[in-house]
């Protein structure tokens, strides 16, 4: 199926290469592989990641299977959520990166904020996570992800799509977490913008 995403003032859709009878619309980008990060390896694109949750961490076998989709990868516990400066860590290195590659070779850059995954509460020196401390972490790391946006873009232009991985319950419904099928969970938040 495919997605539209504002890029470059215009809507264009991002498709893997459809079946023969399926013709897309002209301003679609197809690519033929089995998802985006090789369909831009496929345009000449360098993907790198600089993870935040354990998942990116390659301590076990699961942490190494979102890191292995990339070319490049950088985890440090300081990234990590517990890390009350996280996502200053994180940004700091994804313009490291950024600036590398600048003149180089295109980027897919993914950044993995995890400020507001769990544990959160101590950005309210709270011992319990919350929906009040989940906003405070989301708070702390805004002007981080603005800085990174605003230097990002004085060099070049870049599509940003912004996203949630999953939401939490914080009581909705009586759930509490984020195994669950529940909309708290599943309702993320998205945007994408072209900016520079």
């Amino acid at each position: 199926m495919a997605k539209e995403h504002l890029c470059f003032g215009r809507v264009v859709q991002l498709l893997r290469r459809p079946p023969s009878f399926k013709t897309p619309h002209p301003s679609t980008f197809v690519f033929d592989a089995p998802n985006l990060i090789e369909g831009l390896a496929g345009h000449g694109y360098r993907s790198v990641c600089i993870g935040g949750v354990t998942y990116f961490s390659r301590e076990t076998p699961l942490g190494n299977v979102l890191p292995d989709m990339f070319h490049e990868d950088h985890w440090r516990p300081e990234f990590c959520s517990p890390d009350p400066d996280s996502t200053h860590h994180q940004v700091d290195q994804a313009l490291e990166v950024a600036d590398w590659y600048v003149d180089r070779q295109p980027l897919f850059l993914f950044v993995n904020v995890s400020a507001s995954h769990v544990p959160h509460s101590h950005y309210l020196g709270d011992s319990i996570d919350s929906r009040r401390s989940q906003m405070a972490a989301l708070t702390y790391a805004a002007p981080h992800l603005a800085r990174l946006i605003t230097t990002l873009t004085q060099q070049r232009r870049w599509l940003i799509i912004m996203c949630a991985d999953h939401g939490d319950a914080y009581g909705d419904d009586g759930y509490h977490g984020r195994g669950i099928a529940h909309p708290s969970v599943m309702n993320v938040p998205f945007t994408a913008m072209a900016r520079g």
